[in-house]
């Protein structure tokens, strides 16, 4: 959710002319950005998204969108490729009506403005089904806040990572080091949702790169400061530039099983 600072200034206040000053930042050679996941859930039929972008300068609210690039996944163990087309509605999208399954090792391949993207090899991850989510009546610091009770059963004859996206941009990712093959119950807090909202969860079965990938994600997304420093560091995902290896894109390939599930908040 959107953080809210408070800055107490404690002086005189003059009145004075105000005049926006903006500043001559760098401005970096534009990256791809990826947002490829694709989903399987058992008996379902489900339209794959991968969402391309460029990264813009500092003061450009919206990245440039990419409707020009030619997008395949490949499946090197049957030795197929399939194409994903651009949807001129859902802004960003390619799409393909696909069925990733399991012990299978995928690729996906980007060509773009004649340079080539490539991920790792990528097989679909195990998820676990959820048992249950309930709105709960416990609060944080605010006292406003609404807590859902998320809780889902995990397999206890492999390790698993999970990824959980909690909707309106927020996700957790966990382990099973300390619940292996247990019930895991564990609230979420929204501290900007009232009643009549609707929250969708979803839990997606990740590799232990992208557990640590979105591990560092959300913290740096989280912890917020100053916009005008040097990021420390960049998170590089598993695509590469084939063309140009200085030139890497930004983002990440997963294939997951997911399952998911809706609450309308009272």
């Amino acid at each position: 959710m959107k953080k809210t600072f408070i800055l107490i200034c404690i002086g005189i206040l003059y009145s004075s002319c105000e005049e926006v000053i903006q500043l001559d930042l760098p401005n970096d050679t534009p990256r791809l950005v990826i947002d490829a996941s694709l989903k399987m859930t058992p008996n379902e039929a489900v339209n794959q998204v991968i969402k391309l972008s460029l990264t813009g300068s500092f003061y450009q609210e919206e990245n440039q969108v990419i409707t020009e690039a030619v997008v395949e996944l490949i499946d090197l163990t049957n030795d197929l490729i399939y194409t994903f087309e651009y949807d001129p509605i859902n802004e960003m999208a390619y799409t393909m009506l696909y069925t990733p399954s399991f012990d299978t090792n995928y690729k996906l391949r980007i060509t773009y403005e004649a340079e080539i993207y490539e991920s790792t090899v990528e097989q679909l991850m195990h998820s676990a089904p959820l048992d249950n989510i309930e709105q709960g009546n416990n609060t944080l610091f605010g006292g406003d806040e609404k807590e859902v009770i998320i809780s889902f059963t995990d397999n206890g004859e492999r390790d698993d990572f999970y990824l959980f996206d909690l909707g309106y941009n927020l996700y957790l990712a966990t382990k099973d080091e300390f619940y292996q093959g247990n019930v895991f119950t564990f609230s979420y807090f929204y501290d900007e949702l009232v009643a009549g909202d609707e929250v969708n969860i979803e839990i997606m079965g990740i590799d232990e790169r992208h557990f640590n990938f979105m591990t560092i994600l959300i913290n740096q997304t989280e912890e917020g400061g100053n916009p005008f420093e040097t990021t420390p560091t960049t998170i590089r995902g598993n695509m590469t530039n084939l063309t140009n290896p200085d030139h890497y894109p930004m983002g990440y390939f997963r294939l997951s099983e997911t399952y998911s599930s809706s609450l309308i908040l009272e």
